[in-house]
């Protein structure tokens, strides 16, 4: 099916405010509901919702000592929300409360699979849909691991026996109540509580080397001067000279100039897609689609 769109004086501003909405939401991928439930063959679930709701004080159980990653953009781009991380927070102090110990990092993205079906979260964006290797790859890779980064978690072994464990600032986090996963309050991801930790958290982390706080407080100052839209969003990325060595380094195309320009585009149109995503959650953005008003600065959250 092909749609024609006459651009006029008088709907120029309306139409390329739709053009934005589509663009983002292709991009973010926006959770739908599944037709069909994906069949999953993992154990029953060992976690038990009031448990997932209700962390108990883990006691008898050393803490581990938080690592910092160095990161210049902080977490990569397909880290789109706070909240599957967290809920795997939840998920690894409840296995861990269970078994006393280190738990192996394939149980942790498995419970948290089938934790995630069961409970239905796969609902809502950044939870992985199906029980698939490539839905675990991503969970395991783009929203559990960066939690290890900031701090939150600590995974440790060699690749083929990882193993994990909380950290204080870790279990402080995943205590915090949340709208969606202890209220089922589908408008809301964090809390202003939630929130406001977050961004303090970062911040401290920013002068560990972890440039989170950093790339965000850019971006905010950035859509604070001037009506924007995604796409200038996507250009501010791709005209940030240390974004762009940052990403020649580990590229294949690095000396294929028409072959870099689109992995740029593509890497620039990710991390404006994650970290608009991020400061809607925060706060700091509006909620509206394809509106990018600054509410409050992250300076002073």
């Amino acid at each position: 099916m092909e749609i024609k769109i006459v651009i006029t004086k008088q709907n120029k501003e309306r139409v390329l405010k739709l053009i934005d909405q589509l663009v983002e939401c292709e991009a973010e991928g926006i959770a739908k509901e599944p037709k069909e439930r994906a069949v999953f063959e993992f154990p029953e679930v060992s976690i038990s919702p009031n448990s997932f709701r209700n962390l108990p004080e883990i006691e008898n159980i050393k803490f581990a000592e938080s690592e910092i990653a160095q990161s210049m953009f902080g977490t990569w781009g397909m880290f789109n929300s706070y909240v599957p991380g967290k809920a795997a927070l939840r998920v690894l102090c409840s296995l861990i409360i269970k078994s006393e110990k280190p738990v192996r990092f394939s149980d942790l993205v498995d419970e948290c699979i089938v934790y995630f079906s069961r409970s239905e979260l796969y609902k809502y964006r950044g939870f992985p849909k199906k029980a698939g290797e490539s839905a675990r790859g991503r969970l395991a890779t783009h929203l559990i691991l960066p939690y290890h980064e900031m701090g939150l978690m600590k995974i440790s072994g060699d690749r083929k026996d990882l193993h994990v464990m909380i950290t204080q600032e870790g279990f402080t986090f995943a205590k915090l109540r949340n709208p969606l996963l202890d209220e089922g309050d589908k408008s809301k991801f964090l809390s202003e509580e939630e929130a406001a930790w977050l961004i303090n958290h970062l911040k401290r982390i920013d002068k560990l080397g972890y440039r989170e706080f950093s790339i965000l407080n850019d971006l905010v100052n950035f859509l604070g001067g001037a009506d924007r839209r995604f796409i200038d969003i996507v250009n501010w990325f791709k005209s940030n000279q240390k974004f762009v060595d940052w990403l020649r380094i580990g590229s294949r195309h690095k000396d294929d100039p028409k072959a870099f320009s689109s992995q740029l585009h593509n890497v620039g149109r990710t991390f404006a897609t994650g970290k608009i995503a991020l400061l809607r959650e925060l706060g700091i953005l509006t909620a509206s689609r394809a509106k990018y008003h600054v509410l409050r600065s992250l300076e002073v959250s």
